[in-house]
């Protein structure tokens, strides 16, 4: 027993790697992800319909948008072409505006399909930059007429000829349309009823009506019945100057002339309503400046506004 030797035997020790964590799972899950969505996206692309790609191209074309500071939303409730509009409207005349690239905006496929990108002119954005200048930044409605206003013209125009074709068919019309002067101006049409030198429409120095001046009066009602524009009635006189004892003056009697007219237009059947302004100028603007004791500068103007 003495003579055993005990031997001890030493094993070495597994080496055990350091520990690693699982952050590289989370990167790997995100790429996948990436590609699947990438390829997903493909095969949308080549199974769809042509409708389907436009309405996805310009689902995905960018607008320009309202960055003005915080608010209720991104366009405060306006839509990005109205805000274009404005910005346009605040534009000194003139002024040349940058073109913006469309960006698929006027060729939608072209975002997604390269074969389309061919058919853009390549100088499109210098057009455009043309485009822009004095001529085209002029208001749209500048270059087109109103269709309000083309209808209050046209009213103007029925009135006129539907006076002319009553002044022909009267039995005195030729007389009578000596007593007429008709005119176009900014404001509208003005019907003038004027004394001749032989023939006054009034009794002197009063505001009865004569009884071819309410022959007149009822002709000028049957051609501006059938249109809704307002009407202004203004009295004038001549330069000669009643008595200073007299009850009235030239004011007072072509104020009182003009309120003649309107009672007597009203009566025919003109609204009331359409009467916008009744006032009398006395001798303050004659028709003959030149000869301001004219007969003809006693009359009483009816205008026909042109709304």
């Amino acid at each position: 027993m003495a003579d055993e030797h005990i031997i001890v035997r030493r094993e070495a020790e597994e080496e055990h790697s350091a520990h690693h964590g699982g952050g590289w799972k989370v990167a790997y899950a995100d790429f996948m992800t990436a590609m699947m969505a990438f390829f997903l996206l493909l095969w949308i692309l080549s199974s769809a319909e042509e409708d389907q790609l436009v309405g996805l191209a310009k689902y995905f074309s960018p607008v320009l948008l309202n960055s003005s500071g915080s608010g209720p939303g991104v366009l405060d409730g306006e839509t990005a072409e109205h805000d274009a509009t404005e910005k346009h409207d605040l534009q000194p005349e003139g002024a040349v505006e940058t073109a913006v690239p469309s960006f698929g905006q006027t060729e939608p496929l072209a975002v997604f399909d390269s074969r389309l990108r061919h058919e853009a002119q390549p100088d499109q954005a210098v057009e455009d930059a043309e485009a822009s200048g004095p001529s085209a930044a002029e208001p749209k409605e500048a270059l087109t007429e109103p269709a309000e206003a083309h209808e209050g013209k046209h009213a103007l125009e029925h009135a006129r000829d539907k006076l002319e074709s009553g002044l022909a068919a009267a039995a005195n019309g030729k007389a009578l349309s000596e007593h007429i002067r008709i005119t176009r101006t900014e404001e509208g049409l003005e019907v003038q009823i004027v004394d001749l030198e032989s023939e006054a429409m009034f009794e002197r120095g009063s505001s009865r009506i004569e009884e071819e001046t309410q022959a007149l009066i009822e002709i000028i009602g049957d051609a501006i019945a059938g249109v809704p524009n307002r009407v202004i009635i203004a009295g004038h006189t001549d330069a000669v100057p009643f008595s200073e004892s007299g009850p009235v003056d030239n004011w007072e009697l072509s104020t009182a002339r003009a309120h003649a007219t309107r009672r007597a237009l009203v009566a025919h059947g003109i609204s009331a309503d359409r009467i916008a302004r009744v006032s009398g100028f006395a001798e303050t603007r004659p028709l003959l400046p030149e000869a301001p004791t004219a007969p003809e500068n006693r009359r009483i103007s009816v205008l026909l506004v042109a709304d």
